[in-house]
């Protein structure tokens, strides 16, 4: 009987306890720092090197393997760089996931802001060249599903204490939008 009491006892401060942290106010760091956060995926473009094979490459194949055009394709890397008030806060390679890197690409990067006025310059270029880029094969997305060789986000934004000011790639305008009343963290 006392043992149940103890366990009924228990099972109420364990109770009283989830119930008052789940109303608590939640603060991070005691901080009135807005943040600037950068989210989004897309596909990356594929990057195509292409030859023309030689007659003596052409002979040695078998007759119905002949191409007299020769591509090598990967997925595009590109270079994520972000100047708050013309410095560099953010300089990092994004590519594609998976093994071979052929995946969606993921960008989420957070940029604690004070409250105030403050230049965003955001910049996302590709950073493979190819040398020839044919028709798109079958099996590869059209250009309008993939990340363009480069996006430019650069304005003057205000920041209030503890807004989030969220920047993000719009595929129907192919272009990076921000959302300036986003959530407050």
């Amino acid at each position: 009987m006392i043992a149940r009491t103890i366990g009924a006892a228990i099972a109420a401060a364990a109770m009283a306890a989830i119930t008052w942290a789940s109303n608590a106010p939640m603060t991070v760091n005691g901080s009135d720092r807005g943040v600037l956060r950068l989210a989004w995926s897309a596909r990356p473009e594929r990057v195509e090197v292409c030859r023309e094979q030689t007659a003596e490459e052409l002979a040695r194949l078998p007759q119905h393997m002949r191409q007299p055009l020769v591509c090598e394709g990967t997925s595009a890397r590109y270079r994520l760089t972000v100047r708050r008030e013309g410095t560099l806060v953010i300089d990092r390679t994004i590519h594609g996931g998976g093994v071979r890197q052929d995946r969606r690409l993921y960008v989420f990067e957070e940029l604690p802001l004070d409250p105030g006025l403050t230049s965003i310059d955001v910049r996302l270029d590709r950073v493979d060249e190819a040398s020839t880029k044919p028709a798109p094969a079958a099996n590869q997305p059209p250009a309008a599903e993939t990340v363009p060789p480069r996006l430019v986000f650069a304005q003057q934004v205000s920041i209030r204490p503890r807004q989030v000011l969220l920047v993000t790639y719009s595929a129907e305008r192919r272009d990076l939008t921000v959302v300036a009343e986003a959530s407050t963290r």
